[in-house]
């Protein structure tokens, strides 16, 4: 399976000045067949893999030191295995040997030649912060690299389910032209599939070998209730368990109604937001959901900097999204079914390809129920997005300029590539947002 952070590996090994690398991400995005199955052994004839999960002895003896020499003695007797700068040391699962994430700053101070990879799970990380808060700072800030895994991106999809779309929409993007009729459909045909099945690596891998989506959706019915019952660890108490999972469980409901912020009280009653705040952390910390925080009236820069305490969540796998929807696959591959079809899938589906791109994400409200379902900064302007399953009208454009400058707004929809000069109104088709956040990733757009 193609992987668009292969690349980013294999740069990072070449790289003159490396530090010991971390793959963060949530559960069963693929981080570990990433660096064993697609990096260590299709690049090397040799490595060192410790699942510190797994292994138990190996936990037990780094877990009473932190010091890079005695690791490498240890593994190398262990192991039998002389280390060198020419052996990759892989230590996968580093949240269950907290000590084996602190060594990484002494191997970068003291072994800065060796190359040293560590995958591990943001969440579960801070949790022993929290139950071991005498032992200092975990992280050895300035002495790593970091990269981010996600769910398979729409881009990623594509590459694995028709190696040449990705570069045609890549060519009429960068030239500012819509696909031929056929490329459209074609690409907007796997669009539909990748929101039905989604981008969790095994329920893509069991789709693409059967071609069936009852397969397919029992694996991802697998890992929906393998997140729920994870939460176990996630949380501190048993009250927080059942509100971690509360949350995660009233995702779509909560885009499916015509106030879309997310609200407690609807489902507990007497209780608010912040009765539920560190449900609503863990969850965002362990990237199984993404948070999108309101903004109204005139935006002000940089983004982050008020927080009106409204916001919306959505999930971080197109795939879980339908899932917990309940919506049956016909809806997703049957062209005339599609209509059917809530914008709030379209809408979680932006937000997952935005944030894969680590865009933070924000929504803007005006009056009379005006509303962009995301707004983004780029070269020191707002632009505000809207997204529609069809063409529509931008209602919320005139009321959103009477409060903001006047720049480009950007329409997503099934519609292809178009600009309406007049009314400086980009319109996407929803399988471009990929290269849409990849500008904005960059701060390259227009």
């Amino acid at each position: 399976m193609q992987r668009k952070q292969l690349e980013y590996l294999n740069n990072w090994y070449k790289s003159d000045r490396r530090k010991p690398l971390i793959i963060w991400g949530a559960r069963q995005v693929g981080k570990s067949y990433l660096l064993v199955e697609m990096f260590l052994k299709k690049n090397f004839k040799d490595y060192l893999y410790i699942d510190l999960k797994k292994d138990d002895e190996a936990r037990a003896y780094f877990r009473t030191t932190s010091d890079p020499k005695k690791y490498l003695a240890y593994i190398e007797t262990r192991f039998n295995k002389k280390i060198s700068n020419d052996l990759p040391l892989a230590f996968d699962e580093i949240q269950s040997c907290h000590q084996v994430l602190t060594s990484l700053k002494y191997f970068c101070q003291d072994y800065p030649e060796l190359p040293v990879i560590a995958t591990g799970s943001l969440v579960r990380l801070a949790l022993k912060k929290e139950k071991n808060s005498d032992d200092g700072p975990l992280f050895p800030v300035g002495k790593i690299n970091s990269m981010y895994m996600y769910p398979l991106t729409f881009e990623e999809y594509l590459m694995n389910t028709n190696s040449i779309l990705p570069g045609r929409i890549r060519k009429a993007y960068l030239n500012k032209i819509p696909l031929e009729d056929y490329e459209h459909e074609t690409a907007l045909d796997l669009l539909y599939e990748y929101l039905a099945i989604g981008g969790m690596p095994e329920v893509v891998d069991v789709f693409l070998k059967t071609g069936s989506y009852v397969d397919a959706s029992e694996v991802r019915k697998q890992i929906y209730d393998n997140y729920l019952s994870d939460m176990d660890s996630y949380s501190i108490s048993y009250k927080t368990v059942l509100k971690t999972r509360n949350v995660y469980k009233n995702i779509f409901s909560q885009l499916n109604k015509e106030n879309k912020n997310f609200k407690v009280s609807t489902l507990e009653k007497g209780k608010s937001n912040r009765d539920y705040f560190n449900a609503y952390k863990w969850l965002e910390l362990a990237r199984v959901i993404y948070i999108s925080h309101k903004k109204d009236g005139k935006i002000s820069l940089p983004l982050g900097d008020e927080d009106s305490g409204l916001f919306r969540i959505y999930l971080s796998d197109p795939g879980i999204f339908a899932y917990q929807s309940n919506t049956n696959n016909s809806d997703f591959y049957v062209k005339d079914k599609r209509n059917t079809l809530l914008s709030i899938f379209y809408e979680n589906y932006v937000a997952c390809e935005l944030s894969s791109k680590d865009i933070p994400l924000y929504y803007w409200c005006g009056k009379n129920e005006h509303e962009f379902e995301f707004i983004v900064e780029n070269k020191g302007k707002v632009i505000p997005i809207d997204v529609k399953k069809k063409k529509g009208k931008l209602n919320s454009l005139d009321d959103y300029r009477n409060h903001n400058e006047k720049y480009v707004a950007i329409k997503i929809s099934v519609n292809n590539f178009g600009y309406d000069l007049e009314n400086m109104v980009l319109t996407l088709p929803l399988y471009e947002v990929f290269m849409l956040a990849e500008d904005l990733k960059n701060n390259s757009l227009f």
